[in-house]
């Protein structure tokens, strides 16, 4: 069965352990859908640049970075370590917004997401992943901070060429 990832933070791991992942909408989401439904989002392995812009967005939200003039690359991947966790679970109630479907999504639904109405209850959940080890699989790039990560955080959003609906 096809895995998918969810981005959060450290700090929600508590009651994602007891609760699991419920759907709702989360900050990030409602700044950019204010109709959006309530959903459970997630990636495949292959897109695991949105879920680092999904989790660095978070990180920017809850003001759990010092940003300066001086941080550096290397300060993100420390704040990704400290903060970040990557949920994993099989898709068994997901659906893909593929990118040639014909099928409606929920307007909040991006080309490529996997989302589910349904709660990915805990005893679901396969491996959640944090710290370094949560890093060294994301793989972020330098370049890729400097382009796209860094916007996200002075932000605390996405990209401004992200598309609104």
């Amino acid at each position: 069965m096809q895995k998918l990832y969810h981005g959060t933070l450290a700090r929600n791991l508590p009651s994602i352990r007891v609760h699991g992942l419920l759907p709702q909408k989360g900050s990030w989401t409602a700044t950019f859908y204010k109709d959006a439904p309530d959903l459970v989002y997630a990636v495949d392995e292959e897109r695991k640049g949105r879920l680092l812009a999904i989790i660095t967005g978070q990180l920017a939200r809850a003001g759990l970075v010092n940003l300066s003039d001086t941080y550096t690359f290397d300060d993100f991947k420390n704040d990704l370590a400290a903060h970040g966790a990557v949920i994993e679970f099989a898709a068994e109630s997901f659906s893909c917004y593929e990118t040639f479907s014909e099928l409606t999504h929920p307007p909040s639904v991006e080309q490529g997401d996997w989302y589910s109405s349904e709660p990915v209850s805990a005893d679901r959940i396969e491996q959640i992943v944090t710290g370094q080890e949560m890093v060294e699989w994301l793989k972020p790039h330098p370049v890729d901070f400097s382009c796209r990560y860094r916007e996200i955080l002075e932000r605390g959003g996405p990209p401004t060429d992200h598309v609104n609906r």
